[in-house]
């Protein structure tokens, strides 16, 4: 008999079953999920209310380093641990939106600085403001406390892993302790991993690929939903899984669901490097019990695993059918969630896919008709 396609080619190996809850469930997913739905929600705003243009997730990160001052690009991708080239390109995307400008270096004839624009100040100001007002949703999830707890212990895992201070004493007190370094903490996440599945034997991957690899669920993915889910161009992911394909890591199916596209679906050498990510999820959690200690780590994790559900991050991606169809089933039967808890987490969700003005124009128009209705 034919294995159901839905099984992943180790699935039937012993140890595969908790190799494959590991990967989808672990600390270092949950914190680059949140920091992908907060930078998504940064930009959305940015653009719908304060008229930001010319936005990518990547230049967050870039233009809070020049905050203080101009600097070389050499030295603020080293800080990033990217390429020069990387953030040459980095620089022009934001020069050409208007954020960016390049001066002579007195300190060097033969090199330029790159330095915020008084449009560039304004934008990192007002994404400040921003992340604060997305913080209080996310401790509206966590509980106040729990999150004040995360956040702290954020702080110290920026501290510990020696990232870039990238404000101002006067950014820095209006921000507080705040999720606005969790993009700088997910992105060296994303570098270590990566780091150690190359160690493994995995030669050929990038840091790119980190946009289809982890969102390959038991079922496969989608380029449309990993592009959803990423905030991406389908074009950019189509790119990254064909490289993908080509380093034997993927294989390209029919779609059991639609019979016009297509699903990616992990070959058995993409099976073995799940198996060796997740021997670098633990070993990345056992460094960062060296900086937090164990009790302050695990209490990090547990707010963000629980953040990232709240949230219902990437769930299109790695619930199964069975997993739909029982989720159905509960709706039937109305052994639901609490109704408080369901309804925080719908709101959450609606912003994050629809956005603030989206979501309360929608808000507006529930609420409009309830009133016609009587109901």
């Amino acid at each position: 008999m034919r294995p159901r396609p839905s099984l992943l080619p180790s699935a039937r190996r012993p140890g595969a079953a908790r190799a494959w809850s590991r990967y989808r469930d672990n600390g270092a997913r949950h914190l680059i999920g949140i920091s992908r739905d907060l930078q998504s929600r940064v930009m959305r705003r940015l653009g719908e209310e304060r008229g930001f243009r010319g936005l990518r997730p990547s230049l967050g990160p870039f233009l809070s380093l020049l905050w203080i001052e101009g600097r070389p690009i050499t030295a603020v991708a080293a800080e990033l641990a990217i390429s020069a080239q990387a953030c040459a390109q980095l620089a022009n995307l934001a020069e050409a939106a208007g954020y960016l400008e390049r001066r002579p270096d007195p300190a060097d004839g033969r090199s330029k600085l790159v330095r915020l624009t008084r449009r560039g100040r304004a934008l990192v100001e007002a994404a400040v403001e921003i992340i604060l007002d997305v913080e209080s949703e996310y401790a509206a999830l966590a509980g106040p406390s729990a999150y004040a707890r995360f956040t702290d212990s954020l702080a110290a895992l920026y501290q510990g892993l020696r990232l870039p201070a990238h404000a101002d004493r006067a950014l820095t007190r209006a921000a507080g302790r705040s999720a606005g370094v969790l993009p700088l903490i997910a992105e060296r996440i994303q570098q270590l991993l990566m780091q150690a599945t190359l160690a493994r034997g995995h030669a050929g991957l990038k840091l790119s690929h980190g946009q289809v690899l982890p969102l390959i669920g038991p079922e496969g993915g989608r380029v449309h939903e990993i592009a959803r889910v990423q905030r991406v161009s389908r074009q950019a992911i189509s790119a990254t899984s064909r490289d993908l394909e080509a380093l034997g890591y993927l294989r390209r199916e029919p779609d059991p669901r639609d019979g016009r596209g297509g699903v990616l679906r992990l070959t058995a050498r993409g099976s073995a490097l799940i198996r060796d990510s997740v021997s670098a999820v633990d070993g990345l959690e056992r460094r960062f019990a060296g900086l937090l200690g164990a009790a302050r780590l695990a209490e990090l994790l547990r707010v963000a695993r629980s953040l990232y559900q709240a949230l219902r991050l990437e769930q299109e991606i790695f619930e199964t059918e069975f997993e739909r169809r029982a989720g159905g089933a509960a709706r039937s039967s109305g052994s639901l969630p609490r109704a408080g808890d369901e309804i925080q987490r719908l709101a959450a969700r609606l912003r994050s896919e629809l956005g603030d003005v989206d979501a309360e124009r929608l808000a507006s128009l529930l609420g409009a008709r309830a009133r016609r209705t009587g109901s």
